[in-house]
């Protein structure tokens, strides 16, 4: 299942896909959560303590190849998974697509 919240800022995005995630991984499922926002709060949400979003590596300018086909990732989605994820509870793995360190680097 692919899922994607997408809406108007102040809406409740992020507070809704992080119990969606922990509700589906206490369930069972295998989720990968994928904070794509500019001011990343996904991983609190997750209950992953603000002082571990530190070790989150962010993704790669170089992960995407465009080719005629489309867009490719130029690595499989383990080892994206292996090298910049970092794990929260209840069976949610987080990627961080930007995570600016101050302001305009978002």
């Amino acid at each position: 299942m692919k899922l994607v919240v997408a809406g108007k800022g102040g809406s409740g995005k992020t507070s809704i896909s992080g119990t969606m995630a922990r509700t589906l991984g206490r369930g069972g499922r295998r989720v990968l959560a994928i904070d794509g926002d500019s001011n990343p709060n996904l991983a609190l949400t997750l209950g992953i303590p603000a002082e571990r979003m530190n070790d989150v590596p962010t993704l790669p300018r170089d992960l995407l190849t465009r080719t005629d086909g489309g867009v490719e990732l130029t690595k499989s989605l383990e080892e994206v998974c292996r090298s910049h994820s970092l794990q929260g509870p209840d069976n949610v793995t987080l990627l961080v697509m930007a995570h600016p360190q101050h302001a305009g680097a978002g």
